[in-house]
């Protein structure tokens, strides 16, 4: 009789302990972690507030980057509350694990470099090649819009020749592009970039090569004394020697996190010259510039 009371009890007991063992597993499978990032409305991080779970005793308190992690929430209907000294209470409702986005950054730095081909289309200029380096900010001002100001040191240059006459321009020059962009996703954290916006630009150095039937002189860009000869008017500067322009800027590139590899094309009108009228058939600087940026 000893011997089956206590083989009942044994089974008995194996019985409690594998009930245990379920209910054990139930409550991992029907809890999850919560976590997140308070800020203010200013999105700067909250530090040392409370953070509870409505109707249980689970609460936490932020750290110095407002950050908060809430272990084993049970699964079901609960409030989260946030308080914290000087600020109204918060309040999310939550049925399956919260974490919030990280929170985007509206601006960085951006520095590019590229080579270029550039012509003059006065006088049937030729393709020159040159190069373009430069820093910016880029603003995101959207999700997929941005606005990125740009300061570029270019080359941007053409090649003139006829028989035994050959004429090079090597003008260096401040551009000023403005930017819009608009990015459209591709794949895993690639988009696709198209640029468009106005640009200004300065020019402050420079040489041009004249080589006559063997002979070379050389002289300064910008500067008064390269004149040339017109046929119905007396010695009049050429619309180069003005170091102001505007123009248009557009591109296209892949972007991968934060580098992007495309190509940018500029098209810039060229002032009347000092007569009051435009050179043959109307006179712009025409480039392409193939680079890559990083956005720092």
């Amino acid at each position: 009789m000893k011997r089956i009371i206590m083989a009942c009890l044994l089974a008995w007991l194996g019985m409690a302990a594998l009930t245990a063992q379920e209910v054990k597993t139930e409550r991992v499978d029907d809890t999850h972690d919560v976590k997140g990032v308070v800020t203010d409305y200013k999105e700067r991080p909250v530090v040392g507030a409370l953070v509870r779970v409505e109707g249980t005793d689970i609460s936490t308190v932020t750290d110095i980057d407002g950050k908060f992690l809430l272990r084993e929430v049970p699964m079901g209907d609960y409030k989260i509350v946030v308080e914290s000294v000087g600020m109204e209470t918060a309040e999310w409702e939550t049925e399956t694990p919260i974490q919030l986005p990280k929170r985007r950054t509206h601006y960085s730095f951006v520095v590019s470099a590229g080579m270029n081909i550039s012509r003059y289309t006065v006088n049937g200029g030729s393709f020159k090649p040159g190069y373009e380096v430069g820093i910016g900010v880029d603003m995101r001002y959207s999700k997929h819009g941005s606005f990125c100001p740009m300061v570029q040191l270019t080359s941007r240059g053409s090649v003139y020749e006829s028989g035994i006459y050959k004429e090079t321009w090597n003008p260096m020059m401040l551009d000023f592009p403005l930017f819009f962009r608009w990015r459209y996703k591709l794949a895993y954290k690639t988009n696709l970039v198209m640029s468009l916006g106005p640009v200004l630009s300065w020019g402050f150095s420079g040489k041009v090569t004249r080589n006559v039937d063997g002979v070379e002189t050389e002289l300064n860009i910008y500067k008064k004394e390269h004149e040339y000869e017109n046929y119905y008017d007396d010695a009049r500067h050429h619309s180069l020697l003005y170091p102001f322009s505007f123009g248009v800027a557009y591109g296209l590139g892949v972007e991968y996190k934060r580098l992007m590899i495309g190509v940018t094309g500029k098209n810039m009108a060229l002032p009347i010259d000092n007569y009051g009228m435009t050179l043959d058939n109307g006179e712009h600087n025409w480039s392409l510039t193939f680079g890559v940026s990083y956005r720092l």
